[in-house]
């Protein structure tokens, strides 16, 4: 078998299974057989997206953007004892009941 022939098989084959699933679902309330039939699975379109030689307004300069933020080793390392203290805390209060 060719691949054209194996691709119209499929295809046939996709048409005669979407056809019995419109049958099944005319009946069922609360389902849009059209959209059924024309939904293909994955993510929704989100907005589009701007072209790559767009440039930004005048108005709008990168240096007014707040720079990023940053942790020292001191400030991660109480939180992540702080962390470590509330777990204890709830595990000691699970242990007990």
């Amino acid at each position: 078998m060719s691949i054209s022939g194996a691709v119209n098989e499929l295809n046939k084959e996709i048409d005669r299974l979407t056809k019995f699933r419109d049958a099944l679902l005319e009946g069922s309330p609360g389902i849009n057989v059209t959209h059924a039939a024309t939904a293909k699975p994955g993510r929704k379109p989100g907005p589009a997206k701007k072209a790559a030689g767009v440039r930004k307004s005048a108005s709008v300069k990168t240096s007014s953007l707040p720079k990023k933020r940053t942790l020292s080793a001191a400030g991660r390392k109480a939180i992540s004892e702080a962390a470590k203290a509330r777990w204890a805390a709830k595990k000691k209060a699970t242990s007990t009941k």
